[in-house]
């Protein structure tokens, strides 16, 4: 059986986010729910304008489409935001996707709400995610509001080694490991047994390298917000409603940071 390697664009952004995600049972419902919970707790209006920054397949960017926003999401998946297009064509709505950095962000008070769900913070130094932090908040209108969706670092899921089916072969995933000096979750390498192509597809370095996340305490992401120059926080437990008050066992770390 062939062996090949493959970068963090064709093996996470394939395998994981279409392939994988296309796996879970009911995720259609539950990005419907986090969709809600988002509209709810920010009192995002029917005319806003919403950012989603880091969109991956464009799940959620489509939901909010779906309910009447106006909606602007990127993501530094080519392969992904080619997925998320047609994906929006096949749903009958309108989104504004393109291929971009979260590094490199130019927008300047256009945004009444952005979110970066599905813990899609954390996986520069730094120095960076206060950098991406700061960005997003000149994207902001004024009393405009940012939502991130994080792992709660002191109540993390029991990663497991597992063997899961997928379109088109058998992912094997190790389970993640927390660097806890370095307040690091390091991501570990996955196979994919393509049962179409007759081939066990790794992780090259590039893929394995980008796999790794900080994990920011709230006080900590608090600092970093007021930083940035928000000038209010709330924490949450969950990233579905009912809203559940953030304490150490939460299943989320939600935050909610007004400009």
């Amino acid at each position: 059986m062939e062996h090949v390697e493959l970068g963090w664009n064709d093996f996470w952004a394939e395998i994981f986010r279409v392939k994988h995600r296309r796996a879970i049972q009911g995720i259609q419902y539950y990005d419907r729910l986090v969709v809600d919970f988002c509209i709810r707790v920010m009192g995002i209006k029917k005319d806003s304008e919403i950012l989603d920054i880091a969109c991956g397949s464009g799940d959620q960017s489509i939901e909010f489409a779906k309910q009447g926003f106006k909606v602007t999401a990127f993501d530094i998946s080519d392969s992904l935001i080619a997925f998320a297009k047609d994906s929006a064509k096949n749903s009958g709505v309108s989104v504004n996707f393109s291929v971009g950095d979260m590094r490199a962000m130019s927008f300047a008070q256009q945004f009444d709400a952005a979110v970066l769900l599905s813990h899609s913070f954390g996986f520069f130094n730094h120095e960076v995610n206060t950098q991406v932090l700061k960005d997003t908040f000149t994207a902001l209108k004024k009393s405009g509001k940012l939502l991130l969706d994080l792992m709660n670092p002191y109540s993390l899921p029991r990663f497991q080694k597992t063997w899961t089916e997928l379109e088109g072969g058998y992912l094997l995933s190790e389970p993640h490991i927390l660097d806890a000096p370095a307040g690091v979750l390091r991501g570990r390498p996955a196979i994919f047994l393509d049962t179409v192509n007759d081939r066990i597809v790794l992780m090259d370095t590039d893929a394995i390298s980008n796999n790794d996340i900080r994990m920011y305490t709230a006080l900590e992401i608090n600092a970093m917000l007021k930083e940035v120059g928000f000038k209010k926080t709330e924490f949450y437990g969950q990233n579905t409603l009912p809203r559940m008050q953030y304490s150490a066992a939460s299943e989320r770390m939600v935050v909610i940071a007004t400009k």
